[in-house]
């Protein structure tokens, strides 16, 4: 699912099974400044991302979240803006709320495989 300017990824060490984020491949630290031309990009792969979701995880409830540099700072290289997508598979239950530390029993590279196939 990845083009010419974006990159699709399960994270490692994610808090939820097909956790998966969107990145740019230049680096941006404000979701702010994308193009209008790198804004038709990332629809496309966005829209792509997401077939693949509805289509292999049978239609799941998500959210997502587009992480950015706040607007102070979006010139600043300490940041580089990302969508996360969320699916909503498992329930977080006391440990998680209580702790703050996330299971999930999914590797990144087996749900990235998953989703690749057919």
């Amino acid at each position: 699912m990845n083009n010419e300017k974006f990159v699709v990824l399960q994270p490692f060490a994610s808090r939820f099974p097909f956790e998966t984020w969107i990145l740019p491949k230049d680096h941006q630290a404000s979701y702010g400044l994308i193009s209008m031309d790198d804004s038709k990009t990332f629809a496309k792969v966005l829209k792509a991302t997401l077939l693949k979701l509805y289509s292999k995880l049978n239609d799941p409830p998500y959210n997502y979240v587009i992480h950015t540099a706040p607007i102070k700072d979006e010139w600043e290289d300490y940041y580089h803006w990302h969508l996360q997508i969320t699916p909503r598979l498992t329930t977080s239950a006391g440990f998680e709320m209580g702790s703050g530390i996330y299971i999930n029993i999914s590797f990144p590279e087996e749900t990235a495989q998953f989703l690749r196939e057919g």
